[in-house]
């Protein structure tokens, strides 16, 4: 009999009809989620394995031996890992996000009357409307049509901030070509944005499948929950992602009843994403100094057992606590000072998946930080590294800035559907 291979494992996701977990019961795995669809799903790793609880007797017996050991409730735990590409994981972050994705935003002359543009100043002044009340908002990626300049067209401009009255004014990245007012164009965010919200949270299940193609078995974990969201965004390297998962239980089968999903959908085949390659913002001001940064978002999710049952009557999601950390080099006092004079600050990490000027890309915005500490390691010869993890907070009404989300995080995706 042949040995298993990693390389010839398949990963498959699909939601359930619901989020809601009924307490005493499990669902019917071939009704729901069933077994048509789901979406494969690419990976460096999966972790997600059966758990039990386990208790050994404590009996004191005149033998002096251990006279029994049982199983008690189970729960499905672990994580999918990635190299972070666009469309690839964004359900996954829908549901850690517990919010709904936002579809894009679409204009024209008949909402914001005419555009200009000042490649000095990476200026986008509209002559008209208000582009916040219209849906706009900072890290998002827009792109124009039907412009007079041609090379203003199918580009990718990064919102920053705005400004001036009614918001006509929109700092933006790449700096784009200075024309001058244009009264026939058209103007669309692109893909779909995700954030906490502070209402009207949406609770998600997946099924997810493991389907060991060279041994035609699969084991299929039934109501996962998502339990968080990390990312690593090193200087050097793939951008990684990890999505925790707490599920109810395992099937297994093999032959005529594997894989479970039939004809689901291929993986995407979109372009990795690289930190190196974008723009990372701190504190309003585009940085080169940073070496790495890490955001993690924990749910604590929480899977109690009850009497009378071997499987946990809910999986419960905590508040969004996001966490990371930024490493940097020091090259004056601006970092530090942050973390000295506990100040608040922005992060907006533009990831692209090329350089081409409409890039597949991905906006990660934390627009309330505080650092907790700045470490300075003074080794060796070379550069002299600082260490700065943060707490995300709540971008709050009082502090609020127009086209800010009142949340701790936002991502948007330009392939996401």
């Amino acid at each position: 009999m042949s040995l298993g291979q990693g390389v010839d494992a398949r990963v498959t996701y699909k939601g359930y009809a619901t989020g809601a977990i009924t307490s005493n019961s499990q669902p019917t795995s071939s009704s729901d989620p069933a077994a048509t669809g789901g979406q494969i799903l690419r990976r460096t790793g999966c972790t997600l394995d059966l758990a039990k609880d386990t208790y050994q007797s404590n009996e004191i017996r005149a033998d002096r031996q251990i006279g029994d050991y049982r199983h008690g409730v189970k729960r499905v735990q672990g994580s999918l890992t990635g190299e972070l590409s666009c469309g690839t994981y964004f359900d996954l972050i829908e549901a850690a996000m517990r919010g709904t994705k936002a579809s894009a935003v679409a204009k024209s002359e008949a909402e914001l009357t005419s555009v200009a543009m000042d490649g000095t100043l990476s200026t986008i002044t509209y002559g008209g409307g208000n582009p916040v009340t219209e849906g706009f908002r900072v890290g998002d990626v827009k792109r124009f049509t039907n412009l007079a300049t041609a090379a203003n067209n199918s580009t990718n401009f990064l919102i920053l901030g705005f400004s001036g009255a009614s918001n006509r004014v929109m700092s933006v990245y790449p700096a784009p070509t200075t024309m001058t007012a244009d009264t026939a164009f058209n103007v669309t965010t692109v893909g779909k944005s995700i954030y906490v919200p502070s209402s009207s949270f949406v609770a998600r299940k997946f099924g997810v499948e493991v389907y060991h193609q060279d041994l035609d078995l699969h084991r299929f974990f039934t109501e996962c929950r998502v339990g968080g969201l990390k990312l690593g965004l090193p200087a050097t390297g793939m951008t990684t992602i990890e999505i925790p998962m707490i599920g109810r239980d395992m099937e297994t089968a093999s032959g005529a009843s594997s894989p479970f999903f039939t004809a689901p959908t291929a993986a995407t085949t979109t372009g990795l994403l690289a930190a190196v390659n974008g723009l990372l913002r701190v504190g309003g001001s585009t940085v080169g100094v940073v070496t790495g940064l890490s955001i993690d978002m924990n749910l604590n999710p929480q899977a109690d057992a009850v009497v009378g049952q071997n499987f946990v009557p809910e999986i419960f999601l905590g508040r969004a606590n996001v966490t990371g950390q930024v490493q940097a080099f020091l090259e004056d006092f601006t970092m530090l000072n942050y973390f000295k004079n506990e100040t608040e600050v922005e992060i907006l990490a533009y990831l692209t998946a090329s350089s081409d000027i409409a890039a597949q890309a991905m906006t990660i915005h934390l627009p309330r930080n505080k650092f907790g500490d700045a470490d300075i390691g003074l080794q060796g010869e070379q550069g002299i590294p600082i260490s700065m993890p943060f707490q995300s907070l709540k971008y709050e009404t009082s502090t609020a800035t127009a086209g800010i989300e009142q949340t701790t995080i936002r991502i948007c995706d330009t392939q996401a559907a």
